[in-house]
């Protein structure tokens, strides 16, 4: 919801807490201190464990935020989720020039290979150990829903694709989000309880794909979100998260890590796999064969 007063939408949130600071109770100026100096564990963490933290009630936190002009406690938080993410979030011009001041002269071989480096670090902390427990929740989730929509926007569309074409190899129960002809919405349109939507969005966040996963979470429908960071817009409660690393001297974050994710579920979703999904392999072969798609 939207704060009540226009006073927290105008400065930060943290200013609004400093101003008010003063005026508040003993028990209250202790969970605002916490939340001046500490943006980042209140944008990231519940408000049980904020309060816990703060060494005070949970009510607190609540009476806190309404102080400040919010009629809840999420609303309160998403401020400081927005903090956090401006303040990671370079401008395609600033990332331009970072570009233009570490290859001053073209390329360099130690550059590259630091380069490759940074790639190699992103990979493995995407396959930390957090996410290996979480990929068979993923791939239990996909293999008993009605449906998996797939959401990949913009430079993000690659990996969607990618895991849209292998797993049409196999099941026809993967629909690939796409928009085409201004349709996106209608392409949601039958999303339901008994469906899986696979998300793949990083910063800056494409207001279609936010909008796609809230529809679908209202519907019911259980979220997978490939993602870059704990407050993305695509997280949120029930959803299965995978947070990458995409740190990247490109002009784009990489899109290493969220592909590789996609080739790694698609690859699972064959590997658990029953007859019946060999036999459609089979099947697309002799389709693809049929109208001559590959040079022999």
């Amino acid at each position: 919801m939207a704060p009540r007063s226009s006073s927290p939408l105008s400065i930060s949130i943290v200013e609004q807490l400093e101003a008010q600071f003063a005026t508040l109770s003993p028990a209250l100026r202790k969970a605002a201190r916490f939340a001046i100096d500490n943006p980042e564990e209140v944008a990231v963490n519940s408000m049980r464990t904020i309060a816990r933290r703060a060494g005070v009630h949970h009510n607190a936190m609540v009476r806190v935020a309404r102080e400040a002009g919010f009629d809840t406690y999420d609303a309160f938080r998403d401020c400081f989720r927005r903090i956090v993410m401006r303040a990671r979030q370079p401008g395609w011009l600033d990332r331009a020039q970072t570009i233009r001041a570490h290859f001053p002269t073209g390329p360099n071989a130690r550059l590259i290979g630091q380069y490759v480096q940074q790639e190699i670090a992103n990979m493995q902390q995407a396959f930390s150990e957090d996410t290996v427990a979480n990929l068979d929740h993923a791939i239990d989730l996909m293999r008993s829903a009605r449906c998996t929509y797939v959401l990949g926007l913009r430079s993000l569309f690659p990996a969607a694709y990618y895991f849209h074409y292998v797993c049409r190899l196999f099941s026809d129960r993967f629909v690939l989000l796409t928009g085409t002809g201004g349709t996106f919405p209608d392409e949601l349109r039958g999303v339901c309880a008994r469906d899986v939507l696979l998300a793949f969005s990083y910063r800056p966040y494409s207001k279609d794909s936010v909008r796609a996963v809230e529809f679908a979470r209202n519907k019911g429908a259980r979220i997978v979100s490939i993602t870059d960071s704990k407050v993305s817009p695509v997280l949120g409660a029930g959803t299965l998260g995978f947070v990458v690393n995409n740190t990247s001297d490109s002009l784009f974050p990489t899109v290493l890590p969220a592909l590789a994710l996609a080739e790694v579920l698609a690859t699972l979703l064959v590997s658990t796999g029953d007859s019946e999904t060999l036999a459609e392999i089979s099947r697309s072969q002799e389709q693809l064969d049929s109208f001559g798609v590959y040079v022999e």
